[in-house]
């Protein structure tokens, strides 16, 4: 099982075959001359390049999309023009049952499901930074929910959803003061000032 086929759901056609980008089994239907341009030049990023097929799940996903989009929060998304729907500018939850896509909007939503509400493996969860890469083909499973990986752009994070938690618990009352970016770098002597000028302390600092 790859992320392609849960994200191709009862599209995925089960066959003899490996699929050219992401690995999985899948049937003749699909051939990957017609979905590998010749400037394709990622060949090392993807799991079988000697295939000559593809699953259902990564034409989907390397495509432009369905014509509508289940979001995270419930709301159905419709395709009103060619663009805007293509998977790879979305971020996503993917079970054996639900293809849910968010955006950062969503960060709330998603920071729950990945702390404490993990859905029943298999899954895989995919957060898109860029929205210009092709990311589920390349996405692990999780199947577990005590420790489980979760692909942040191109790099495979390992979540212990307690550990993470604490460290969201540490870092938000800094982000507050500070901000997001300054938090990815060294804190300056500014950012203690901040700091304490915001929460009276620098305790937590």
């Amino acid at each position: 099982m790859t992320a392609s086929t849960l994200f191709a759901g009862d599209r995925h056609k089960h066959g003899d075959q490996k699929c050219f980008f992401c690995g999985g089994n899948c049937d003749e239907t699909f051939l990957s001359a017609e979905y590998i341009k010749d400037t394709f030049t990622n060949r090392d990023i993807v799991k079988c390049p000697g295939s000559e097929y593809v699953c259902a799940g990564c034409v989907d996903s390397i495509g432009w999309g369905d014509g509508e989009m289940i979001m995270l929060d419930g709301i159905v998304k419709k395709r009103s023009n060619d663009k805007g729907m293509a998977p790879r500018m979305y971020s996503w939850l993917l079970t054996t049952d639900k293809k849910l896509a968010f955006t950062k909007a969503h960060i709330g939503i998603i920071r729950e499901i990945i702390t404490e509400n993990q859905p029943e493996p298999p899954f895989s969860i995919i957060l898109a930074d860029s929205g210009q890469k092709h990311l589920i083909f390349r996405a692990p499973i999780a199947m577990s929910k005590t420790e489980f990986p979760v692909m942040l752009e191109e790099e495979m994070i390992i979540v212990k959803p307690s550990l993470l938690q604490d460290r969201i618990n540490l870092a938000l009352p800094i982000v507050a003061a500070i901000g997001k970016s300054a938090l990815l770098d060294e804190l300056t002597f500014n950012a203690f000032i901040a700091f304490e000028k915001y929460h009276c302390n620098t305790v937590s600092l």
